[in-house]
């Protein structure tokens, strides 16, 4: 007869349901974990880079305050004011919560608790100096804001967040204006550096009558507002100095300065080109000679001017035509009256004052303003006549009043400076010692994880 064994099913059945309740326990935590730290991380991260943002805007207004001949109390207010604007933003209203403004000295360096506001001399290394002349970088340090969690309190997680920016002067600007006309004028004052509202441009006053002048290679020194001719690229002779007159790009079309490093010298063109440099300059008055075409060279819209003005025995303008010359105020005035009535014939404008001649026409496009001039201004001093290297300060813009007048070995330009024409550039990393072109750029600071 067989026999059977009953087993009993009931004790292990239980004893399986205990182990998966213990592992659905132990995922699940892991699961909410997870989640904290995917949420909470996430916005750690958003606002860690909202309040990275808020402090470089922080410092480079400080930066810029500085730059315009604000004291350091002044750029520490510049930081408050930005930071007071930015976290008005709605965006920014967990820091602007864990941010506390309610007491601020910005006579000192730690302005606030969390606010720590310090200035250079260098951007590395940073090292605290109260020399306002000279430490003109700043560094902005926003420390322990303190954000609220989500789910984060179950692992014990804090969140913190911090933040610094350094923002100072850049290193010297390598400029590439597209349009360039081989002509440097020397600077009246190396060290008078053009900034936003400024009146003159290295010594040389925006909107007032000029006549530069050049001459045959004489050997004679280059003075104040005088005019040399450069080379531009790979351009040599008179036939290449005449189409750069008039507006030809040579090479890449790009001729790049800078005040420091291997940009920094501007090779000038010896020799006598005053007869092509006038067909070049001339064609933007509508004025073609020699082996130039109105096509290839077009005029300005308006090449109204008046009598000529004339220069006396010194070289300066004669004071009896110096009310001849047709200033840039009048061609605005008169170009935008040809837009808005049509009126062609620069007679049919003039006023009591002044006869001119020539005549407005818009038909050609893109050739408005081409009696304004994009030219080299550099440092002249110990330099004169002839092949040789001068320090490059920066571009000026300057408006044609009448024809280039040649005649034998000299030429010269009336006209006036209009404003600083600087073109956008890139950091050249040669730290400037000497005027020229620079902008205001944020720093990575070395020893910090937050910059």
């Amino acid at each position: 007869m067989a026999s059977y064994i009953r087993y009993s099913r009931g004790q292990p059945h239980k004893k399986q349901q205990g182990n998966i309740l213990v592992m659905f326990t132990i995922g699940l935590f892991v699961l909410i974990a997870m989640a904290a730290l995917a949420i909470d991380s996430g916005h750690l991260l958003l606002n860690k880079s909202r309040l990275q943002n808020i402090s470089d805007a922080a410092a480079l207004h400080a930066a810029k305050t500085l730059d315009e001949g604000g004291s350091h109390i002044e750029a520490r207010a510049a930081v408050i004011e930005i930071l007071m604007l930015n976290l008005a933003h709605r965006d920014n209203f967990e820091i602007d919560n864990a941010l506390d403004l309610s007491s601020v000295d910005t006579s000192a360096t730690q302005v606030t608790a969390q606010i720590r506001i310090d200035f250079s001399e260098k951007a590395d290394p940073f090292v605290h100096s109260d020399d306002l002349a000279k430490a003109r970088y700043v560094k902005v340090e926003l420390r322990n804001l303190n954000l609220n969690n989500f789910l984060a309190d179950i692992l014990n997680f804090s969140k913190h967040i911090s933040a610094t920016s350094l923002a100072g002067p850049s290193t010297a600007v390598v400029e590439c204006p597209k349009e360039l006309v081989p002509m440097l004028v020397c600077a009246a004052d190396p060290s008078d550096i053009p900034t936003e509202g400024s009146s003159t441009m290295y010594g040389l006053p925006f909107n007032q009558l000029y006549a530069m002048k050049t001459g045959s290679n004489t050997g004679s020194p280059i003075g104040p507002g005088n005019f040399q001719l450069i080379r531009l690229g790979n351009n040599t002779g008179a036939a290449d100095i005449r189409a750069a007159m008039a507006g030809e790009a040579f090479g890449d079309g790009e001729n790049c300065f800078s005040s420091e490093g291997p940009d920094s010298l501007v090779p000038t063109e010896p020799g006598n080109t005053v007869g092509p440099s006038a067909q070049g300059i001339n064609t933007r008055m509508g004025s073609w000679q020699g082996p130039v075409h109105k096509n290839d060279h077009p005029r300005d819209w308006n090449i109204c001017q008046g009598p000529q003005v004339t220069l006396d025995a010194s070289g300066a303008i004669a004071t009896e035509t110096q009310g001849n010359a047709y200033l840039y105020s009048q061609y605005q005035a008169d170009t935008q009256a040809h837009l808005d009535a049509g009126q062609t014939s620069c007679s049919d404008l003039e006023d009591e004052t002044l006869v001119v001649d020539g005549d407005i026409d818009s038909t050609a496009p893109n050739v408005n303003e081409r009696r304004i001039l994009n030219v080299v201004i550099g440092d002249c001093t110990d330099k004169s006549h002839g092949a040789s290297d001068i320090p490059y300060l920066g571009l000026g813009c300057f408006f044609l009043t009448q024809d280039m007048i040649a005649g034998g070995q000299d030429a010269f330009l009336v006209g006036e400076f209009l404003y600083d024409c600087s073109v956008e550039g890139f950091p050249s990393g040669v730290a400037v010692h000497n005027p020229g072109p620079y902008t205001i750029v944020l720093y990575h600071v070395p020893e910090s994880k937050d910059s």
